[in-house]
């Protein structure tokens, strides 16, 4: 057993959890051992060719979830900004080290037929409110960090939104992670759990960041149960620094003509792996699906999605952009699967990337795997430089080539933030990915328009 798995069976020994029912007890039991047996995945597996965990495997974890309290509640930086950031009317939940934290999130004064709430809180008063839903997309038998995050499952949120409600203001979800340059590794297991009833409409924007530059893991699973007629949108921003592993793993089914509009930014500079799985169970179900993933140094960039046209007449639409720049590496993997009997399935797949260096690599691998005949399916990816006539045509018109090849990456990323619904949460994304890139370059100020 590595090193890291070695720790956190040391912790979980060592921890006292609070009662739970019988059935998450057997949960969690269940994926424990499926954790121990698989062990963290390797390059030997198909789904992990182009990734290795080598960095992951050699954490010697001390903690998992918050350190010690602070003696008051504002004296936790990470804390007093999640709280500052978000606009006064919101409705948002905080988790720190994958624990909600009351006193910084705002959940009072909710519209009628939407509950949003932690899931330990959950976990005591009303656990019937979880069973059948609660860890039945997310395997805990199947991959192994699946059962290693089911395995520590304890908090993180549940969002419920009753038939037919239309809810107007985004729900934000803030998973800060603390990790000073003293400490040793640590690791948080947050999770969620959405339901959105049959006809209702809502947005959904999850926000990853890191404060400190100690190693360490986060290990996100997400279940989204979109009933018939239902839309979801659900935003996606990981900015956790360096030396933390980072793993998101989304499950979503949709049943008869739901739609999950799903936007994902890898901004972060460390070991990222991101998975998204979208089940096409009834007929009408769609799905949109981009992502735009930024590499620098010598971070490490996956993605693997997976689309499964279960049944007939459902659509899917996936592009994921990737920009690569100094060392770092990048990885995407797309499955589309269109089922025997999906007839009328229209999918379609890109992935184009940029390379902004002659050291960055891009592993792609757009796949279709098509059981039936009366279907219309395309997949494709790109990889190649900044154009060069685009270059000259903003060169000969003044501009300096450091701030052409900004404007013309940022153009290239800004085509995903673009398709996000939510006006405020747009800017917001602009902003974050404009700083990036400018980062990246080294050229112009964050702040600096172009």
């Amino acid at each position: 057993m590595s090193p890291a798995l070695e720790s956190l069976a040391r912790l979980a020994l060592a921890r006292a959890r609070d009662a739970a029912p019988a059935w998450i007890e057997r949960l969690r039991e269940e994926a424990a051992v499926v954790a121990r047996e698989q062990g963290l995945p390797s390059r030997r597996l198909e789904a992990w060719k182009g990734t290795s965990l080598a960095k992951l495997e050699a954490l010697d974890f001390v903690r998992v979830g918050p350190g010690a309290e602070p003696a008051r509640p504002d004296a936790q930086p990470a804390r007093a900004r999640a709280t500052a950031e978000t606009p006064d009317d919101a409705i948002e939940l905080v988790f720190v080290d994958g624990r909600f934290e009351a006193f910084a999130s705002r959940t009072t004064d909710l519209p009628e037929g939407v509950s949003v709430r932690s899931l330990a809180e959950l976990l005591v008063s009303e656990p019937e409110a979880l069973e059948g839903r609660l860890g039945t997309l997310a395997e805990p038998k199947g991959p192994s960090l699946v059962a290693l995050q089911t395995s520590w499952l304890e908090d993180g949120a549940v969002v419920a939104i009753d038939r037919d409600v239309q809810l107007a203001t985004p729900i934000r979800l803030r998973f800060l992670a603390t990790a000073d340059a003293a400490d040793a590794p640590s690791a948080a297991f947050p999770r969620l759990l959405v339901v959105a009833g049959r006809g209702s409409q809502a947005t959904l924007f999850q926000d990853f960041a890191c404060e400190g530059d100690a190693p360490g893991l986060t290990n996100f699973v997400a279940e989204l149960h979109i009933e018939a007629g239902a839309r979801l949108e659900a935003i996606e921003l990981q900015r956790e620094t360096a030396p933390r592993v980072h793993v998101t793993q989304t499950h979503a089914r949709l049943e008869r003509d739901a739609r999950l509009d799903s936007t994902v930014l890898s901004l972060g500079t460390g070991l990222v792996r991101s998975e998204l799985s979208v089940a096409l169970a009834e007929p009408g179900a769609e799905t949109r699906m981009a992502g735009f993933f930024l590499g620098r140094e010598d971070g490490h960039v996956d993605h693997y999605t997976t689309v499964d046209h279960a049944a007939p007449h459902c659509t899917s639409v996936e592009e994921y952009r990737g920009v690569l720049d100094d060392h770092s590496k990048g990885v995407f993997r797309g499955r589309v699967i269109v089922r025997p009997g999906a007839q009328k399935t229209d999918a379609k797949q890109s992935n184009p990337n940029l390379l902004l260096s002659d050291r960055a690599t891009i592993d792609t691998k757009p796949q279709l795997e098509i059981y039936a005949d009366d279907v219309k399916a395309s997949h494709g990816s790109t990889i190649g430089q900044l154009d060069a006539e685009a270059l000259f045509f903003l060169r000969a018109r003044g501009i300096d080539e450091a701030r052409a090849r900004l404007m013309l990456t940022r153009a290239f990323a800004h085509s995903v933030v673009d398709g996000v619904g939510e006006a405020a949460i747009r800017e917001e994304l602009r902003e974050r990915v404009d700083a990036a890139l400018a980062t990246t370059h080294g050229a112009l100020d964050a702040e600096e328009s172009v």
